[in-house]
């Protein structure tokens, strides 16, 4: 009886420690939000969302406990190239006064030359990533000038931050695909991973088989986590990730339609391991941008 007795304790003590250690045991480093937008005049704040303001205060506001460093993200509405070079010094300016901030410019491509001039002049000041909204800027990522700035972006060693979610375009996830395909030297990041049509991505593993193939995609995680994160299609998203591979996975909030604290705890409610949380969380954003931490911590 006391044998039985004292195996049904270890058993408890077991069962108890391993619930213990679910539920510490996910990553609690650094943390780089790689998706907020911005809003660069009191016109603008609120323009996304109604109850949370996104101006700088608010943004600032993001970067607190282990969250470090945040993208603070603009986009260009095509004609109107002297409000895209001045919004693009802005997101500039405020990343040079706060290191905790990495500016994220935009181009509109149907500006063509002008377009490609842009992206040149704001790499030569240190910009490394283009955001491209195919939606918000109304353009086709299959048209010829989509294809000129991805060129461009190989060239300058840029990465292009596409939204990947249109409900207009069923094709948009493929023409992705393909752009990225057909522009190797480019490296791109899809922001919000296809939302609902993420099982598109899982091409990537046929790709993977070809030797001309180069792993020039990212994917990061914002409204995808908070939004099927947790849901019945998680065992599928969790499965296409990780055939992709979590070294290509970023985290991103998309604030202020998510919140990032709350979007860390929708990645958290996925099941990564510390390692997989680790790579989406830091390690792989830091790779793709060569962030030294050192050049941050010391000045959040």
């Amino acid at each position: 009886m006391k044998k039985i007795q004292i195996i049904v304790l270890l058993l408890g003590l077991v069962c108890f420690s391993a619930k213990g250690q679910h539920f510490t045991s996910h990553y609690s480093g650094y943390i780089i939000d790689i998706h907020e937008h911005i809003a660069l005049s009191d016109a603008e704040n609120h323009n996304f969302s109604a109850k949370q303001g996104n101006a700088l205060k608010d943004v600032l506001a993001n970067i607190k406990g282990h969250i470090v460093m945040a993208g603070i993200i603009t986009m260009a509405q095509k004609g109107q190239l002297e409000q895209t070079r001045l919004r693009n010094d802005s997101v500039i300016r405020l990343s040079k006064i706060y290191n905790c901030l990495i500016p994220i410019c935009s181009v509109h491509p149907m500006d063509g030359p002008d377009a490609l001039a842009e992206m040149e002049r704001v790499s030569k000041l240190g910009v490394k990533i283009i955001k491209l909204h195919p939606n918000y800027q109304r353009f086709d990522v299959g048209s010829p000038e989509v294809a000129e700035v991805a060129k461009k972006a190989g060239e300058l060693k840029m990465v292009l931050l596409f939204d990947s979610y249109n409900p207009t375009d069923v094709d948009e996830d493929g023409k992705l695909l393909m752009l990225a395909v057909t522009h190797p030297d480019a490296r791109f990041i899809f922001a919000h991973m296809g939302m609902v049509n993420f099982p598109q991505f899982i091409s990537i593993l046929g790709l993977k088989k070809y030797p001309w193939y180069k792993p020039n995609m990212w994917f990061d995680l914002s409204a995808i986590a908070p939004i099927l994160g947790n849901s019945p299609f998680r065992e599928q998203l969790m499965w296409t990730i990780r055939q992709i591979g979590t070294d290509h996975f970023l985290f991103g909030s998309d604030f202020p339609l998510f919140d990032p604290v709350s979007t860390v705890k929708s990645v958290y409610a996925m099941k990564f391991t510390p390692k997989e949380e680790k790579e989406i969380f830091y390690t792989n954003i830091c790779q793709l941008l060569q962030i030294d931490p050192k050049s941050f911590l010391s000045k959040k």
